[in-house]
């Protein structure tokens, strides 16, 4: 099995972030937004696995941060599915464009 270079990883990772920022740009439904979001720090979370891998010494910098994106990565998921719950209670959609209005 050939082994996966820098190069590769980095393409990769920008191709996943690109096709992440064309959903959260395109799409009209809230949680189709927050897929691609995630798809977004996924190719953040990737860019810094493949840099720790192949950079040398910035492996204990790059670990810290990919376990702190990990967190946030979870902590997004909890809190924007939770948005996304109480607005679809509120106004019966999860259309992005019907929410004009968010007030309290």
């Amino acid at each position: 099995m050939p082994e996966v270079g820098l190069v590769t990883a980095l393409l990769f990772s920008a191709t996943l972030f690109s096709v992440g920022l064309y959903g959260a740009i395109s799409r009209k439904a809230a949680v189709s937004i927050l897929m691609s979001l995630e798809i977004m720090l996924f190719a953040i979370t990737l860019n810094l696995v493949a840099l720790a891998r192949f950079v040398p010494g910035a492996q204990p910098h790059a670990w810290f941060f990919i376990i702190f994106i990990m967190v946030l990565g979870a902590a997004e998921i909890a809190i924007g599915l939770s948005l996304v719950v109480a607005l679809y209670r509120r106004a019966r959609t999860s259309k992005v464009e019907d929410l004009r209005e968010l007030k309290g």
